[in-house]
């Protein structure tokens, strides 16, 4: 499992098919992608992207004045989902938050990604909130470094 740096356009399938699968929604465009810093890590298998996320400074708004990474996009293709290959991306990241100095990495979590974001050690912060573009559930999630 080798994680890569991909352009945005690499992604964009993958981010409508994934995170917008049930929703009116059919675009995963985010402000974000265009920040300077802004990294976009990927995964493939038989050539194809499989497994994706979105990495960039940004505050977190619970701990706020402290060096952060904000996770955005985390999409794993559904068959491959529980096999490690979010894991793999989340250490990836993880491992450039550290390189870039940060003390927390954060991520507007769907509820039901929460376990995900658990085992990977990530705490639940905040209340709950509903997403606007998918009309989901979320919570603030952080891990300090």
């Amino acid at each position: 499992m080798i994680v890569e740096r991909v352009s945005v356009d690499d992604i964009q399938n993958l981010r409508v098919r994934v995170l917008r699968k049930g929703t009116p929604v059919t675009h995963a465009h985010y402000p974000e992608d265009s920040y300077a810093d802004v990294v976009h890590l990927a995964i493939r298998e038989n050539s194809e992207i499989c497994a994706t996320s979105t990495w960039f400074s940004k505050e977190c708004p619970e701990v706020p004045n402290i060096p952060a990474l904000q996770l955005k996009g985390m999409a794993v293709d559904d068959s491959l989902q529980t096999t490690g290959y979010g894991r793999a991306l989340i250490d990836a990241g993880l491992a450039l938050a550290r390189e870039r100095g940060a003390e927390v990495v954060w991520a507007r979590a769907r509820d039901s990604a929460l376990g995900f974001y658990e085992k990977c050690g990530f705490i639940s912060v905040g209340d709950g909130f509903i997403d606007e573009p998918t009309n989901m559930p979320h919570h603030i999630v952080m891990k300090r470094l």
